[in-house]
């Protein structure tokens, strides 16, 4: 952590001093010819173009531009608005929906969006199986009456269906029959290296490991505003220093996937601003409730009360707040319990109550190495169960073996650190994620608490069926409650989106799409910058 400090603080002096700005004459000849280039950084690539399966923020940098679903998010919010699709209608059961689609939409292949292009894609993604087809399980068929008509229906009522549409990218069938084989019926060869949706940015070339260039889509069917950028770069580089050197050189006008410390840095560049918005995810150390002593809801209720989560909203530089639960405050109209503190004597009391003196137990942790968050999440811990008489052993490593240590009963350790994100407007699908009994590590899910409460898994199987909002987040509220009190995990923080930005730009993150997504069309640059 020291070194990460120092460096930062080496990187922060150099670029304070460096010359700001690329060439104004190429500036000026860009705006001649009407022209606005964004070009954004990420410390990662996406293996894949496919929008059935790139599912990581990575990938849904590339997907969200190019491609759209049949409704959209407003930008950096839960509220839904039309799309490919311009309403939308559920039956009285609840068992359908009818959407009325857009006409006169191109593809950017030259073929127009019609009922049996979104058939194509929805079937498609369902046959791909990967990334977004988790929340097309409820979808029973697929329907086109008519060119401009489509038919969905589910397998049961569905309150926050719609809310799933702005992730289920629409692809040129076209595309589908012209590039699929015997072995490859759904294209996926193709569309891994080559897309073909009707977003505002079409692709131009991917050199790999370095950069995907796209270009304004000319036959996109909304009118693009002054500013927008009309050429994007969505380039990568590993390392952050680097990107924060051409973040203060102009060569880079704004970055992904920045932690809070070097947020806190990058404000202080020249030329460099913060966005700050707020999230919708919540990180957490799961208590792995299956075996030892953290099968005693009294130690777990005790290691909760334990943890420094002051401390820790300090290491966050005031991008961030104590979350009360699983579920982000930014939610509306759901009740939120108050958020957890720490009691150093009650955490006594109750391991004393669970036959645990001091000395007499001793725990695990397992966190992403290289994170610095995380690494930090164990030496808070660590430091907290010291004072209450418990040792904690703590284990780094990279994600893969992260995935396959808690994938496993009898290697899975005592607590692991995940982080939990909202990417839909459904709380439940948060919840499932990570306290459904179905989704245990063992099945490929992310409930590394290894959790079952039959109560929660019932309530997450009605709850979706609840027409009324206000009884609908009622129930959640319970729901989320009965969890907290169970303490499968602790709740540590809720991060405030904070990544730098080159100043002259305004624009949003996208939260719902794991925080890092620019959606280029919602950008704008000042004519003066």
């Amino acid at each position: 952590m020291a070194k990460r400090m120092l460096l930062l603080v080496a990187v922060l002096a150099l670029l304070t001093s460096a010359c700001a700005g690329s060439s104004k004459s190429g500036k000026s000849t860009e705006a001649a010819k009407g022209e606005v280039t964004a070009v954004f950084s990420n410390i990662a690539e996406t293996p894949t173009l496919d929008p059935a399966i790139a599912f990581s923020s990575d990938g849904l940098e590339f997907v969200r531009n190019v491609y759209e679903g049949l409704l959209e998010y407003k930008p950096a919010s839960t509220e839904l608005q039309p799309a490919l699709a311009t309403a939308w209608k559920p039956a009285a059961d609840g068992l359908s929906y009818t959407f009325a689609l857009r006409q006169n939409v191109k593809f950017q292949d030259g073929s127009s969006f019609d009922a049996a292009a979104a058939k194509a894609s929805l079937d498609r993604i369902k046959g791909v199986n990967q990334g977004p087809a988790t929340l097309m399980q409820n979808v029973a068929s697929v329907e086109a009456p008519s060119a401009d008509t489509l038919v969905v229906k589910l397998k049961a009522p569905d309150a926050y269906f719609v809310g799933t549409l702005p992730k289920l990218p629409i692809v040129s069938k076209q595309a589908i029959d012209q590039h699929k084989t015997a072995k490859d019926p759904l294209a996926k060869d193709w569309f891994a290296a080559n897309s073909a949706g009707t977003g505002p940015y079409q692709l131009v070339s991917w050199t790999r490991n370095q950069a995907i260039n796209l270009e304004r889509f000319g036959g996109y069917w909304r009118p693009f505003a002054a500013g927008t950028p009309t050429k994007v770069v969505l380039r990568v580089d590993p390392d952050v220093s680097t990107a924060l050197q051409l973040l203060q050189q102009g060569k880079v006008d704004m970055l992904g996937a920045v932690g809070p410390d070097d947020a806190a840095a990058a404000a202080k560049l020249r030329g460099v601003k913060v966005v700050k918005q707020p999230g919708y995810e919540v990180k957490q150390i799961t208590l792995n409730t299956s075996k030892g002593a953290l099968r005693d809801p009294r130690v777990r209720e005790a290691v909760a009360l334990a943890f420094d989560y002051q401390a820790y909203l300090g290491f966050f530089k005031g991008y961030g707040t104590i979350p009360a639960g699983p579920l982000p405050s930014t939610l509306q109209g759901i009740a939120q319990p108050p958020p957890p503190t720490q009691n150093l004597d009650r955490a006594k009391q109750l391991l004393g109550q669970a036959g645990y003196g001091p000395g007499k137990l001793t725990l695990s942790y397992l966190g992403l190495k290289g994170l610095s968050y995380e690494e930090f999440a164990g030496t808070n811990l660590q430091a907290a169960l010291a004072k209450i008489g418990v040792k904690l052993k703590q284990q780094l490593t990279p994600w893969p073996q992260m995935v396959e240590i808690m994938s496993k009963p009898s290697t899975a350790l005592d607590m692991a650190f995940l982080n939990q994100s909202m990417f839909t407007d459904d709380p439940t699908f948060l919840l499932r994620s990570a306290f459904y009994s179905g989704s245990l590590p063992t099945k490929g899910g992310y409930n590394w608490s290894y959790y079952s409460n039959p109560k929660v898994d019932q309530m997450l199987s009605e709850i979706p069926g609840v027409t009324d909002k206000a009884r609908r987040d009622q129930l959640i509220a319970q729901l989320q409650q009965t969890i907290v009190s169970d303490h499968p995990s602790l709740f540590v923080i809720q991060p405030q989106l904070a990544q730098p930005v080159r100043e002259g730009w305004d624009l949003t993150y996208e939260t719902l799409d794991y925080n890092y997504v620019v959606r280029f069309f919602y950008a704008r640059k000042h004519a003066t910058s």
